[in-house]
């Protein structure tokens, strides 16, 4: 039984969400010829960080959500120069 909570805990961890539903625009820091290339890039990696931090809390493992945080994501995405469209 031990196993089973353990093992549907583990794979809530490995699903994959969606990124938030929001819109960014290329800010000045972001320094590549290739914008939408360097957003995908972004995307990719702030997805990961929000969704790796929103699986360490312990609330969303018992709950079995692995959802993103959408103000990690925004964040990150802001970290990396694309500015949230309001």
């Amino acid at each position: 039984m031990v196993t089973a909570v353990l093992a549907l805990a583990l794979g809530a961890c490995s699903r994959k969400g969606p990124a938030p539903d929001v819109s960014f625009l290329p800010t000045a820091a972001v320094e590549a010829e290739d914008k939408k290339a360097a957003f995908e890039a972004a995307k990719a990696v702030c997805l990961e960080q929000a969704q790796r931090k929103g699986i360490s809390s312990v609330t969303r493992i018992l709950l079995f959500k692995g959802k993103v945080s959408e103000s990690d994501y925004v964040d990150c995405m802001e970290a990396k120069g694309f500015a949230e469209l309001e």
